[in-house]
């Protein structure tokens, strides 16, 4: 436990507490002092709430639930989502197209399934999201759809923010490292009226890349207030503001089944290559607590973002030749919106844990393409591409789409003895409707998402579970409709697991076997199932988090995952048969903080028929902070130390076989904090 003084009450002490030695035959009698105890944090997170949205112990959740907490995503220095998720069991980044955040959970793309606060994230569809305002990073594996409606078949990510909560905070950091890389952090909040907190998180960044012409540069500004109405109700108000511009990388081209040999450096792009996006987010979030266990929590968020990319873009075959074919791929948003409204009763007792929910969300989306074709854009160099400006065909509009979905879900977890049952179900209806060409297209549908869990509680530190889940995805993550795709993707679960405690609770300890099938239908134009194309994922998870000893932080997690087209064999563009990730942090009793990790990726294959061999690789990286006076903290983190040339990932689908992104050789980032 660690004790801490309000900074108030230890500054009246210590100015009392002096002229008490100077006069020890006086008596003084001073005020109450508060002294607040925090719970140890570090690198285990005891309360995550993602994988049931209730209050029930990690232990008893009949998933893999894993959280990254920010004293590890501090130390590992992490600036984007994919520094903080390295070492999720089961999760790996993949390329993204250079300009956005893209991963890949259980061997399925999780684009489209961000979370924020519960809400789904659809504004940062196409960028990379910033941490600045982020407390922790919660990784729910497997189809989630019995609580989250249509989603991925691998999980979801749910970004968890930083809340007003009335204590004095002042965070403030500054960073530098290679590619000219520059930063900054700001974190302040206090107590502005006996009923009202504020608190504000700012971020700028900009820099080079570690491939030529490939630079960004952006602002994030993220106030937030909570109002305290009474006793039993809270309000959150939540407003953020991004603007970013990124150079866009989609990689190399492979030659003969292989990345073609070039340095990592190689840019196949054009020099006037650009996105740049603009986008905000207002979400509401009250609060109101009941006698009895009850708690209701209404929730509304809404998004929009302006957005233009203009790409040059590797194509043709993977034969042998002299010279890279290309084109140039112009889109944008203008504008894309969403709009969140969900509704939550929980009731908690000892025994019983009870969620009923309603939820509704609209994603409208103005689409605008122009492209130039392979004819129209003179061929590259192979193996020595010349920074160069091609033609810019400009946005034209192209196509609006539109998607609604309303559910209404209920769960109901019951503990008897040592044995808990959990149930749920969840109604959906999806409705899409397209503008394109003058014409009008519709899908629509509606699903049940059920699940099941069991789980028996051996002692305190030791539980076993199962699991049975089923959720239905939106082809295309539901961004436009094709004619031949009008039906949606069914996902089936089956898990099995252990969850364990060690060391006072402070070490978390997890293990999983799981089946994940997916049927992907195709339909005729009249909306007719013709074919089922079917996909199986099945494998293990080992993952340990937390606490060794009061100095030793440790964050470890394993997997294997068999993953395939039952019809063809092939694995799945980008997914590694095994994952290995050991990050480690030890605090020396003088201020000094040493820590490193390693990341191995197994092999991987781009293109959706195996086309191209990506091989496997691995990384190290180590880290070092001193801190002095508890306030001021220098850090140094140095990446990939042994400068393995790998590829990081490919785009998805038939393109991936020629944009194969190289990831970045040794890098090192300096950074100072300030806390108060």
């Amino acid at each position: 436990m660690l004790l801490k003084p309000h900074p108030l009450a230890l500054s009246v002490a210590l100015a009392c507490g002096l002229p008490t030695l100077a006069q020890a035959d006086d008596v003084f009698t001073l005020d109450d002092v508060l002294v607040e105890a925090e719970s140890y944090q570090g690198y285990a997170e005891y309360a995550p709430t993602s994988g049931t949205k209730s209050k029930l112990p990690w232990q008893q959740v009949p998933q893999s639930v894993s959280v990254v907490s920010g004293a590890e995503m501090q130390d590992k220095g992490a600036l984007r989502l994919e520094d903080a998720l390295e070492g999720v069991a089961g999760v790996n980044n993949t390329l993204g197209e250079g300009s956005r955040d893209q991963f890949v959970i259980r061997g399925f793309d999780a684009l489209n399934d961000t979370y924020r606060d519960g809400l789904r994230d659809d504004g940062g569809f196409q960028t990379f999201r910033s941490l600045a305002n982020i407390e922790r990073v919660e990784v729910v594996k497997g189809p989630a759809g019995a609580l989250y409606g249509r989603g991925s078949a691998g999980g979801i990510i749910n970004l968890i923010s930083k809340r007003a909560d009335g204590k004095d905070v002042l965070d403030v950091s500054l960073s530098t490292g290679s590619d000219n890389r520059v930063g900054s952090r700001l974190d302040a909040g206090s107590r502005l009226t006996d009923s009202l907190n504020g608190r504000i998180n700012l971020e700028w960044r900009q820099g080079d890349s570690h491939v030529d012409e490939v630079d960004y540069s952006d602002y994030f500004i993220a106030p937030t207030v909570r109002w305290q109405l009474d006793e039993q109700q809270t309000l959150d108000l939540d407003l953020e503001l991004l603007h970013q511009e990124v150079t866009p990388y989609r990689g190399v081209p492979s030659v003969n089944g292989k990345p073609v040999d070039v340095s990592v450096e190689t840019y196949y792009g054009a020099r006037n290559d650009f996105q740049e996006a603009d986008s905000q987010r207002l979400a509401l979030t009250h609060k109101l607590s009941l006698d009895g266990g009850w708690e209701w929590v209404n929730r509304a968020a809404y998004n929009r973002i302006t957005l233009q990319q203009k790409g040059t873009r590797n194509a043709g075959d993977t034969d042998e030749r002299v010279e890279q074919e290309q084109t140039v791929n112009n889109f944008g948003f203008d504008p894309q919106t969403s709009a969140t409204l969900q509704s939550e009763l929980s009731w908690n007792t000892e025994h019983n844990q009870l969620l009923m929910g309603v939820d509704y969300n609209a994603f409208d989306r103005d689409f605008t393409l122009a492209t130039l074709k392979k004819d129209q854009v003179p061929a590259q160099d192979l193996f020595n591409p010349a920074g160069r400006d091609t033609a810019n065909p400009g946005f034209a509009p192209f196509r609006q789409n539109s998607t609604e979905s309303l559910g209404v879900y209920g769960q109901n977890v019951v503990t008897l003895g040592s044995w808990s049952l959990l149930g749920g179900l969840r109604y959906d209806r999806m409705e899409l409707e397209q503008q394109f060409r003058g014409a009008t297209s519709t899908n629509e549908d509606e699903k049940l998402s059920p699940r099941l869990g069991l789980v028996y509680t051996l002692s305190d530190e030791l539980s076993f579970y199962g699991s049975w889940g089923r959720s239905w995805q939106l082809p295309y993550g539901g961004i436009y409709i094709n004619p031949k795709l009008a039906e949606f993707y069914r996902t089936d679960l089956l898990e099995a697991g252990v969850k364990s405690y060690l060391f006072e609770d402070r070490l978390m300890l997890h293990g999983a076997l799981f089946r994940i099938d997916q049927q992907q239908p195709e339909t005729n134009s009249n909306g007719e199932i013709t074919a089922r194309n079917e996909f199986r994922h099945e494998g293990l998870e080992l993952e340990a988090r937390g606490q060794i000893t009061d100095a030793w932080n440790i964050a470890a997690g394993y997997s294997y995952l068999e993953a395939k087209d039952r019809e063809t064999g092939y694995r799945p563009n980008d997914v590694s048969d095994h994952l290995f990730s050991l990050w480690t942090t030890y605090q020396t009793g003088f201020g000094l903080k040493l820590g490193g990790g390693v990341k191995y990726v197994g092999n991987r294959f781009a293109g959706n028929n195996e086309a191209v061999t990506l091989g496997d690789y691995t990384k190290v990286d180590l880290m070092a902070a001193y801190s002095w006076q508890k306030r001021h903290t220098l850090q140094l983190n140095l990446d990939n130390v042994l400068n393995e040339k790998y590829i990081l990932g490919a785009t998805a689908g038939s393109t991936g076989a020629n944009q194969l992104g190289y990831g970045a050789p040794t890098q090192w980032m300096l950074s100072y904090r300030y806390q108060l």
